[in-house]
């Protein structure tokens, strides 16, 4: 092929920078922004369903806690498992099978007559879940102009507390009517994003021409109004920019992530992301459970608390949203999990109702303007060779955090010992902040392939 038709990433990127916010964008954005809404919904969903579950299948704290965390423990490796596939065969392939799998899980789930069968059904539902939110936001990543990135990649993590919302309102709608099954079976319906998807959806012109399908990669950005015209106006401007910025470096291998070059970010996203998930699992899985059965709070007021509490967090992420191109990944993740982590603290003088949903909202607010600008950070900073890999593996560190949370929190509330699941929460979410604060490099307003490339 001739020289002048190959395109690589950094060219790929630079001509992306050039696109304004179209309707295609728009498009793809919105797609990828509706599997985040299920994904959460149908990953939280079970917490609103555990107090009649305990109920029903007569289950004890311990038993409570692997119903948590067996979504979770799916996810993980989920997360592990999709991004290889990504890696390999492309992000489209994985937008479909995620969304597929997960929604007939979560419909197979509301048919459970005992705790195996509902366990097992979780752990197949989070491998889905899991590969959908990295490779969603990888993809997303490598469409949006650097100068707008933050915002763009912003809306999918927006929409995470959205879809909580979505399922506490349907959960004090309808787990008191009608049981809790219904729950899971509207959980299935994402199945119907697997046709638009399919339709409309194309790959990443990055990793196409990483893997030399240029043709294809035009073809793509092509869909989002990046035409031959602007491909060779970047390409004019790169072959005149000094060399020691022009110059294109070969992408990292795998392997090569755990060199010196790359393992200050490797240890960084991998810790924040098992610390968050930790403390952000123990809450949203035992916080419905622990109104109802340690503070003797009835079914529906703890409905209609843990209703309030997802409203605050989807007005935190609205504000981490605005936020991100003005102040960067780096200062929300600092600051959301810091404040996070002292509200966690006050948690343990919490005695009155009000008390507790005040402190409970603020902990949600700071906490999901921390988890926006790290979702958002995540794939930023890993090539377009290994995004897919680098940014799930990390997220699955934080799935593998939080199918740990519920079981060590089931056994402390067990042991009559409520204070103590505050605590491990805010050193965890402390840890989160400390460790950005050290070791992250700011990523906002950079091109992908400036900020791969090893410090």
């Amino acid at each position: 092929m001739d020289q002048t038709q190959k395109l690589t990433p950094e060219l790929i990127g630079r001509a992306i920078d050039k696109m304004t916010l179209n309707k295609a964008l728009i498009f793809i954005v919105g797609v990828a922004a509706a599997g985040f809404f299920f994904d959460s919904f149908d990953i939280v969903v079970v917490s609103y369903a555990l107090p009649l579950i305990k109920v029903e299948f007569n289950l004890d704290p311990k038993q409570i806690g692997l119903i948590g965390s067996a979504a979770l423990a799916g996810m993980g490796l989920g997360s592990w498992m999709w991004g290889w596939v990504a890696d390999r065969w492309g992000r489209r392939v994985v937008f479909a099978a995620t969304v597929l799998m997960f929604s007939f899980f979560t419909g197979i789930a509301g048919l459970s007559m005992s705790l195996g069968f509902l366990v097992g059904a979780r752990f197949l539902t989070g491998l889905g879940l899991g590969g959908m939110v990295p490779i969603d936001q990888a993809l997303v990543a490598e469409y949006a102009p650097a100068r707008i990135r933050g915002r763009i990649s912003a809306t999918l993590p927006l929409c995470w507390p959205i879809g909580i919302f979505a399922a506490a309102g349907d959960g004090l709608l309808i787990v008191p009517h009608f049981g809790w099954r219904w729950l899971f079976a509207i959980g299935a319906l994402p199945a119907v994003l697997v046709f638009f998807i399919r339709r409309g959806v194309p790959e990443s012109p990055r990793w196409l021409a990483n893997q030399q399908r240029h043709d294809e990669a035009r073809r793509s950005l092509a869909y989002v109004g990046v035409d031959d015209a602007v491909i060779e106006q970047a390409r004019r401007e790169l072959a005149a920019a000094p060399a020691s910025t022009s110059q294109v470096e070969r992408e990292a291998t795998f392997a090569g992530l755990f060199s010196v070059q790359y393992v200050r970010r490797v240890v960084h996203t991998w810790m924040m992301w098992f610390c968050s998930g930790f403390a952000a699992s123990a809450f949203s899985v035992w916080l419905p459970s622990i109104y109802a059965t340690y503070y003797h709070i009835n079914l529906t007021r703890t409905l209609v608390y843990t209703f309030i509490v997802a409203g605050t967090s989807v007005v935190g992420r609205v504000v981490a949203f605005s936020l991100i191109d003005l102040f960067g990944r780096k200062a929300l993740i600092c600051i959301g999990y810091g404040v996070a982590g002292c509200a966690a603290l006050w948690f343990t003088q919490a005695t009155t109702e009000t008390a507790l949903l005040t402190t409970a909202m603020l902990y949600g607010f700071f906490a999901d303007i921390g988890s926006l600008a790290m979702t958002v950070y995540t794939p930023e900073v890993y090539p377009v060779r290994i995004r897919g890999k680098g940014a799930a593996i990390a997220m699955g560190w934080g799935r593998f955090g939080g199918m740990v949370s519920p079981i060590v929190a089931g056994f402390l509330i067990s042991a009559e010992n409520l204070d103590m699941v505050w605590g491990p929460m805010a050193a965890f979410q402390f840890t989160s902040a400390g460790v950005t604060l050290l070791l992250a490099h700011e990523t906002s307003g950079r091109s992908l392939e400036s900020v791969a490339k090893p410090a």
